[in-house]
């Protein structure tokens, strides 16, 4: 049976994240990711919550930023996190959310100056080398840490996942990550099975495999008319077709820059109703999960064969028939 996790923004009050975890556990799922924010609710906190009502769910970050949390931090935060669930919780780990990161100071681009693989790559360094114990020294050209040790051992073995759309840094995750987290919610069958191929490079010239992880919007509804919708008028998936997916990865799908010229100038103009009247249909089946529930499965089997070990549902709109709809127990995927 193929492991199906589901995933979710910070937008939920931490408690009612606690029941959606207990029943993402009842109905199956491996696991809950949980996106990190600068300005909603704090993923740490998120996690704890699940893993508290959870008895064998595993729960990660997908993913906290390499910016406001120094690597001592993250990896006490984590051990911590590791010792309450028995070994159950995930660090996913990336380099930060480009259009927010910027607004506390900290530049994405120009990448030759900002050197991002540099810094997961000393922040994945100071990780390993604090949980694997003893007296931690190391110089880099982002963190510092002198003649530090954890205070108390570590019991389980802590998942690091890396999370990226670079295919550099996918490389750096099949080479020295335990999981690597393809998409952050939106990506096409083919652009997903480009990241696959720059993870296995790296698995490839390590002789290793790891898994593979990836969020899909997912909406599904009795009406699956409301369920297309549902995304057709989600703020990210907007957002996200208007300034972050190229349009040349549509193009298979009948999508092309002059189709999503008017939605982009009705996004630039801040008119969102807008915006979302004139989403195209076929970037949602392009980007999406939905339609019924067979459907559904259907779409996700085509990450899988692409090499996605874990797809993340991430559902919205009817959230609850989705979590239900798609639940890996009683079904034989």
């Amino acid at each position: 049976m193929m492991k199906l996790a589901v995933g979710f923004n910070p937008v939920l009050p931490a408690a009612e994240l606690a029941k959606v975890a207990a029943k993402s556990e009842s109905s199956g799922y491996d696991s809950i990711f949980m996106h990190e924010s600068l300005y909603q609710r704090d993923v740490v906190t998120y996690l704890s919550c699940a893993l508290n009502a959870t008895h064998t769910l595993k729960a990660g970050s997908g993913a906290v930023n390499t910016f406001t949390r120094h690597p001592v931090t993250l990896a006490t935060t984590f051990a911590s996190l590791s010792e309450l669930s028995g070994g159950r919780a995930i660090l996913g780990l990336g380099l930060g959310s480009f259009p927010t990161i910027p607004l506390i100071g900290h530049g994405i681009f120009p990448v030759k100056e900002t050197r991002p693989l540099k810094r997961i790559k000393e922040y994945v360094h100071l990780l390993r080398a604090l949980w694997a114990g003893g007296k931690v020294n190391f110089s880099g050209d982002f963190f510092t840490v002198k003649d530090l040790e954890l205070g108390f051992k570590l019991t389980y073995k802590i998942p690091l996942y890396v999370a990226s759309l670079s295919p550099m840094t996918l490389r750096f995750a099949g080479e020295k990550a335990d999981g690597a987290i393809l998409s952050p919610t939106l990506s096409t069958v083919e652009g997903t099975e480009r990241m696959v191929s720059s993870v296995r490079e790296g698995e490839e010239s390590s002789n290793r495999s790891i898994p593979k992880a990836s969020y899909m919007m997912t909406s599904l509804d009795r009406d699956i008319k409301q369920a297309r919708e549902a995304i057709r008028g989600f703020y990210f998936f907007i957002y996200q077709l208007s300034e972050v997916v190229p349009a040349v990865a549509l193009e298979k799908y009948g999508v092309r820059e002059e189709t999503l010229k008017p939605m982009k100038e009705a996004w630039k103009r801040g008119d969102i109703a807008e915006a979302k009247r004139r989403v195209p249909d076929a970037a949602i089946d392009a980007l999406a999960i939905t339609g019924n529930p067979d459907q559904a499965m259907e779409r996700v089997r085509e990450y899988v064969k692409v090499g996605v070990d874990l797809p993340i549902l991430m559902p919205i709109g009817n959230v609850e028939y989705a979590m239900e709809a798609m639940a890996p127990i009683g079904k034989t995927v």
